[in-house]
């Protein structure tokens, strides 16, 4: 089925591409073969911007759909990513607060009292 379909497709585009030259060339008005050779190159020339139309077309689609692709899946991802960004920075600040302060507390606390034992142990005499 798709040998029939490659094949279909090449006769239509030789015929879309040889047709032009065969009808200009073979018309009854041959005046001129220069005016034979404007035909053909308006016709070839309509046929390429018709042509590029479409690809316009089909380019527009395309990146709009790519745009609905990045809206529908790229932004919930962020979001995402978002939430696990502040779930982390909950999690740091809960440590902080409940594991770090009350050792930093304890460890100040230490060294005031070996501070202050040190100094209540010095046995140096002053001098006069």
């Amino acid at each position: 089925m798709k040998i029939f379909f490659f094949i279909l497709a090449g006769i239509l585009v030789l015929g879309v591409l040889v047709l032009p030259i065969i009808l200009v060339f073979v018309s009854q008005s041959a005046d001129s073969w220069l005016i034979n050779v404007r035909d053909m190159s308006l016709i070839y020339s309509s046929l390429f911007m018709c042509v590029g139309a479409i690809l316009f077309i089909i380019a527009t689609g395309l990146l709009a759909m790519i745009a609905f692709l990045i809206r529908d899946h790229i932004v919930p991802a962020i979001d995402k990513l978002n939430d696990t960004a502040k779930t982390v920075r909950g999690t740091a600040t809960f440590v902080s607060e409940s594991v770090v302060a009350p050792i930093i507390k304890v460890a100040g606390a230490a060294s005031g009292v070996k501070a202050a034992v040190q100094t209540l142990m010095r046995r140096k005499t002053p001098k006069p």
